[in-house]
């Protein structure tokens, strides 16, 4: 199983959206940026960046089919 681990959070307070960095935990040199819901808590970023993930690799999935 891969682990992604949240590096970084930049805010864009003009477009009202967060962009969640993550890296890979057995490869740092792989990393993803992907939008989270601005209005986030530290609580549920995890659950929010992981909704995210599964979004990419759905649209992925239907982009190649």
């Amino acid at each position: 199983m891969t682990t992604l681990i949240i590096d970084d959070l930049v805010n864009d307070l003009n477009k009202k959206t967060l962009g969640c960095h993550t890296k890979w935990e057995g490869d740092p040199e792989k990393h993803l940026e992907l939008a989270v819901p601005f209005d986030h808590t530290f609580e549920n970023l995890k659950a929010e960046t992981e909704k995210a993930v599964r979004a990419l690799a759905e649209e992925l999935e239907t982009a190649t089919n």
